[in-house]
């Protein structure tokens, strides 16, 4: 019997457990910002219990369709193919991984027996050549051939790597799977430039950090996470990464990588290794095989339904409302949804505002929903050690940012979630 699953209403994390865990081991957020996660909204009927259903894929989008499906189907088959040659497991946390405070364990979402006890079953190391919807089969890597009857592409999406290695030059890496982590850990004590200066390329700047390296980082806008946090917060984010000793270099990206990295903007980098973390590209093969509909992602409603009869999507290889989410709690809902409605029990995707949680030494910042350019208000404490802004249109609350003390995110993530009035909501967070 499955345990109770906590999803935090600041990062959108989802845990399980008789009760939530507090702290958040994400965000730091207390036992009161959990809320039980509801498998489905909408009552429907219950699938048949011959079907065959083809999971594509190994991240948590998969495995949370295959949790779907077999609390509405106990006795359909299910075959999950995974590609790495791994079980599934929590992908965000690889910076913990190279930054050495979780071993590879602790990042599992589920243990092996798990799969085995639901009547999954797992195919790791093996992928997804040939997909043939008029005979419903597919055929693996290995030669196998797998029939099916409901399909979901839960494929996800490879790092997006521009920068190519030259000869006698660095070597040029990403940071996407564990065996990338790995790699990644054998780089302890060495020069690394980090290229993008996001909140996935400053985390894995830290972990570096935190293994002996010395660290650059190089981004193309003229801040740090400019899509997570405001010009105030960046400026400060900049400043505690300067402080720990990590270099930033902001307006620039690589030119050439070569000994040393030559940037756009004419300066020189000396780096054992480039780690480029500037995003993702779905994995849109299979799709683009099937003739689905893809733009950057394969295209889908709000029950994860692509155009062809029994076919789903979900996750990062998935575009909703016309982009692609990219980030690990929407992947784990939408394949609840297609999960859910793969075995006939209607359900409905309803993307939550994107939060942002950074606790690190001199950062601790939550940012919730959209930072426009210019916040409806903004409060500093006297001392400096405090930052609030919040952000408004059309005079509901559609962002707020909270540095220093964070213990009020519970209520902003709510006041996000319901376009709360904007005015009432600076009082709450007492900016005055």
């Amino acid at each position: 019997m499955d345990m109770k699953r906590w999803r935090c209403t600041i990062c959108n994390q989802i845990f399980e457990g008789e009760q939530p865990p507090a702290p958040c081991p994400v965000c730091g957020a207390d036992a009161d910002a959990f809320e039980l996660v509801e498998e489905a909204p909408e009552e429907g009927t219950a699938a048949p219990s011959a079907l065959r259903y083809l999971l594509v894929g190994g991240g948590v989008a998969a495995l949370e369709a295959a949790r779907a499906i077999r609390k509405q189907d106990p006795a359909g088959r299910i075959t999950m193919v995974c590609g790495e040659n791994t079980i599934p497991y929590n992908r965000p946390g690889l910076s913990d991984l190279v930054a050495g405070t979780k071993e590879f364990a602790g990042l599992l979402l589920k243990p092996m027996d798990w799969y085995a006890e639901n009547g999954i079953r797992l195919l790791c190391g093996v992928t997804v050549t040939e997909i043939d919807h008029t005979s419903r089969t597919a055929r693996l890597s290995d030669g196998q051939t797998v029939g099916y009857d409901r399909l979901l592409l839960a494929t996800g999406a490879s790092a997006f790597n521009p920068v190519q290695a030259q000869p006698g030059g660095p070597s040029v890496q990403v940071l996407r799977t564990v065996s990338d982590a790995y790699a990644a850990l054998q780089l302890a004590g060495r020069s690394v430039l980090v290229v993008g200066g996001g909140i996935l390329g400053v985390e894995a700047a830290l972990a570096l950090h935190a293994q002996g390296c010395r660290v650059t980082i190089c981004e193309l806008s003229d801040r740090l996470l400019a899509l997570q946090a405001d010009a105030e917060a960046s400026r400060r984010i900049r400043a505690a990464l300067e402080e720990a000793g990590i270099r930033v270099l902001c307006g620039t990206t690589v030119q050439t990588a070569a000994r040393p990295v030559l940037l756009q903007n004419g300066e020189t980098v000396e780096a054992d290794a480039v780690l480029v973390s500037i995003g993702i590209c779905s994995e849109l093969a299979l799709a683009k095989q099937l003739g689905l509909a893809c733009e950057r992602g394969i295209v889908v409603d709000e029950s994860m339904r692509t155009g062809l009869p029994d076919v789903y999507a979900a996750g990062d290889c998935a575009q909703f409302g016309g982009r692609v989410s990219g980030l690990y709690p929407a992947a784990s809902m939408m394949g609840m949804t297609a999960g859910s409605n793969m075995a006939g029990k209607a359900a409905v995707y309803r993307p939550l505002p994107p939060a942002t949680a950074l606790d690190e030494p001199g950062i601790q910042m939550v940012s919730v929903g959209a930072l426009s350019s210019a916040p409806f208000a903004a409060f500093t404490s006297a001392d400096g050690s405090e930052y609030r802004a919040v952000y408004a249109e059309n005079g509901r609350v559609t962002g707020v940012l909270l540095w220093g003390r964070v213990n009020q995110s519970v209520a902003a993530a709510k006041a996000v979630r319901e376009g709360a009035d904007p005015q009432k909501v600076c009082e709450l967070l007492e900016m005055s």
